[in-house]
């Protein structure tokens, strides 16, 4: 990989851990994008799992102390039964026709938020299916952070809570996939001094946006939070035309 490639990616790690610092998403599936242009294909997935678990466990630190663990206890058993079921079933497939459909099932949940008061505080129960659903897709679509966002931003969860609690639920998914993509072959000794320099970037990036995160109001977060989860449902459900296009 080129050394202009690496500089891409490095100040594509520290952007995106910040933004996920403060509003706790967007961050993965940005640099998910990125490195689909500049890594082989078959590394994409593998390579940006450990930079999220980074990312993604640097930012459970950062907030440990509002990270609500009743919702990781119910998410993690299941997640990991999905995650088992996914390596078993997986066949290299990477299921992009999931992605509109997770488009679709935000933009719905955003409509139905706003119209159903009871829909902000889900029952616990909710987060078990939620950690079997996850699991399984994470290996398929790689960035499973907007599939779940919708569920953590609730009326009981101030912003640092919906930061942490998704944080942790989202190590877990990804600490899970490093066996997996081991048991299926993906060997990461090849990629140690790339990963060194992005998981250095992705840390300095979640120490920035916590310092950021302090300067936001609640209801402008909730404002953002719910701002950027559709631009992204926008963004997946466009994704299959924009690439018909592209090919013609």
């Amino acid at each position: 990989m080129s050394p202009l490639s690496i500089l891409v990616l490095s100040l594509a790690a520290f952007a995106t851990s910040t933004v996920s610092a403060i509003l706790g998403m967007a961050g993965g599936i940005a640099l998910l994008a990125v490195m689909a242009l500049l890594v082989p294909p078959a590394s994409v997935v593998p390579i940006h799992g450990v930079v999220q678990l980074a990312s993604n466990f640097t930012r459970s630190i950062a907030y440990l102390k509002s990270v609500h663990w009743p919702v990781f206890f119910r998410f993690a058993p299941p997640a990991a039964l999905g995650m088992f079921a996914a390596a078993w079933l997986w066949s290299g497939d990477k299921l992009s026709w999931f992605k509109p459909g997770i488009g679709a099932f935000i933009l719905i949940f955003l409509v139905w938020r706003r119209f159903k008061p009871k829909l902000r505080n889900l029952p616990m129960a909710v987060y078990v299916p939620l950690g079997l659903a996850a699991g399984f897709l994470s290996i398929w679509v790689g960035a499973t952070g907007p599939f779940i966002a919708p569920f953590f931003l609730r009326d009981d969860f101030e912003k640092e809570r919906v930061i942490a609690t998704k944080a942790v639920c989202q190590s877990w998914l990804h600490f899970l996939k490093l066996p997996a993509f081991l048991a299926l072959g993906y060997d990461y000794r090849g990629d140690v001094p790339l990963l060194a320099v992005l998981l250095a970037c992705v840390v300095a990036g979640t120490a920035f946006g916590k310092r950021l995160l302090s300067r936001i109001e609640e209801a402008s977060f909730v404002f953002y939070y719910e701002c950027v989860l559709g631009a992204i449902a926008a963004s997946l459900l466009l994704e299959p035309l924009l690439r018909s296009g592209l090919s013609l």
